[in-house]
């Protein structure tokens, strides 16, 4: 199996059973709402849940009056129930726009309760993401600059890479300064670490926002915890 087919088939996985696919049902009763850039977590209301649609949508919080930083990436598929949200003041932001599926908490369960799969994906979904948050502290704690950069790579290869034909294309979610707050790392460090792996041959850039993987298993071994981002992420 290539480097390429082992990222490609996870994917596969993450956006077929687990993924939009078993939430179709859904859209019949839900309303689509698209985001711009930015949009605070109070304006959405209460007694909603929001499914991602389309795109990857960051989470933003102020640890700190002057500081804000992303905490949390949202995939298709992921939920989001506001008033669940145990941070203050948090944010959505999104290097695109993004659109979400907006049922009433009514609606998600009187269809959950007609299909036991539904019910399992929409329920056990946030279990899912709070995995992925624990994972995510544990990559900023025990992690170098280069490992967190891997890492991150390796989630958003996982999750949105596209095959390019013996590499995988991704567009970053992010801009370099999101990146960098969701890493915990300052601007200039993303990009001297980022210009370090094109010079390996790792990745390659294709304009701002565009990063071809073009070794997967050179990618994987720059991060001690590659294997468990793959399971997480590749799990949906």
């Amino acid at each position: 199996m290539s480097s390429y087919e082992s990222a490609a088939k996870i994917r596969d996985r993450v956006q077929s059973g687990m993924g939009l696919n078993v939430l179709a049902r859904l859209q019949e009763r839900a309303q689509f709402v698209r985001f711009g850039n930015r949009c605070a977590a109070t304006s959405l209301g209460a007694g909603f849940v929001y499914i991602v649609a389309k795109g990857v949508v960051g989470i933003e919080s102020a640890a700190h009056p002057d500081i804000r930083a992303v905490t949390a990436l949202l995939y298709p598929g992921d939920v989001l129930i506001p008033e669940l949200q145990a941070l203050p003041d948090l944010e959505l932001t999104s290097q695109h726009s993004a659109v979400f599926w907006k049922l009433t908490m009514t609606a998600l369960a009187e269809e959950a309760a007609k299909d036991p799969q539904l019910w399992q994906a929409v329920f056990l979904r946030p279990l899912a993401q709070h995995a992925r948050s624990q994972l995510h502290i544990a990559t900023m704690s025990g992690l170098n600059s280069e490992e967190r950069i891997a890492a991150f790579l390796i989630e958003i290869g996982v999750r949105i890479g596209m095959q390019a034909g013996g590499s995988i294309s991704v567009e970053l979610p992010l801009t370099r300064y999101g990146i960098a707050d969701y890493l915990s790392l300052n601007a200039d460090t993303v990009s001297r670490i980022l210009s370090s792996l094109v010079s390996e041959g790792i990745v390659k850039r294709r304009g701002r926002f565009q990063i071809l993987i073009r070794d997967w298993r050179a990618l994987t071994a720059k991060c001690p915890l590659s294997e468990a981002i793959i399971l997480l992420h590749g799990a949906g």
